[in-house]
């Protein structure tokens, strides 16, 4: 892959999406329309407000099909792979990012995948903070929000070590891919109700986010199920 990253255009200012407001390239992208394999950047305006950055270098779509489908949602999953090893994985809006003219890496979501359900912190409740940097004011396209506090469970874990996590949500609307985990099975502090997994949110994480709990294995049987079943892992 390019060693280089082209930021192609700039979008506006955080405060007028937060306000809904429409932007160019807006147009055209009421669904996710780039196929696994994709090869993509990310604009530079994503480039400033994400916390957790990739490496330099081009990124591919690692989405499931399925979310090609859904009605108004721009949502994608990214990754970054280097020498066939993911080393990053962002979850995010297809308005975030800028195709790129290159052939198309379909091998890249069963790397991806390889690297779930595995490492020493599998299961490890954590809590990262916001994705996005402090003076970004969110929503922004669909990069998962939430306080300082919103738990994240690990999934997986890079060659390099770095925890694959996903964060957990109200359980209210569970879905096939948002399996939900009672609240016996979820061991951490302040915990007080059932939650579901968003896997379709996918991120890594630096290896020294602290973990504050866990997930219980009397929990971990659906989930893994689930991740085997949206990811192929």
């Amino acid at each position: 892959m390019a060693a280089c990253r082209v930021l192609r255009w700039s979008l506006p200012e955080p405060q007028d999406r937060a306000q809904g407001a429409t932007v160019p390239g807006d147009e055209g992208y009421d669904v996710a329309t780039l196929p696994a394999g994709t090869i993509v950047d990310l604009s530079e305006f994503a480039a400033e407000a994400l916390r957790f950055l990739p490496p330099d270098g081009d990124l591919v779509v690692v989405v499931h099909p399925s979310a090609l489908r859904a009605p108004h949602d721009r949502h994608t999953q990214v990754a970054h792979v280097e020498a066939g090893e993911p080393t990053w994985l962002g979850a995010l809006g297809e308005d975030l990012l800028v195709p790129v003219s290159a052939p198309p890496d379909p091998a890249a979501r069963s790397a991806c995948a390889a690297r779930l359900l595995r490492g020493s912190r599998l299961w490890d409740v954590v809590r990262p903070g916001a994705l996005l940097q402090p003076d970004v004011r969110g929503p922004l396209s669909t990069v998962y929000a939430g306080s300082d506090l919103r738990p994240w469970v690990v999934i997986g874990e890079t060659d390099g070590g770095e925890p694959i996590a996903v964060p957990l949500n109200d359980a209210t609307n569970p879905k096939w891919w948002t399996p939900v985990v009672r609240r016996t099975a979820l061991r951490f502090p302040g915990n007080l109700k059932d939650a579901q997994v968003e896997l379709a949110h996918a991120w890594t994480l630096p290896a020294g986010v602290a973990g504050v709990g866990d997930l219980l294995p009397v929990g971990t049987r659906e989930v893994e199920a689930a991740i085997r079943a949206y990811f192929g892992a």
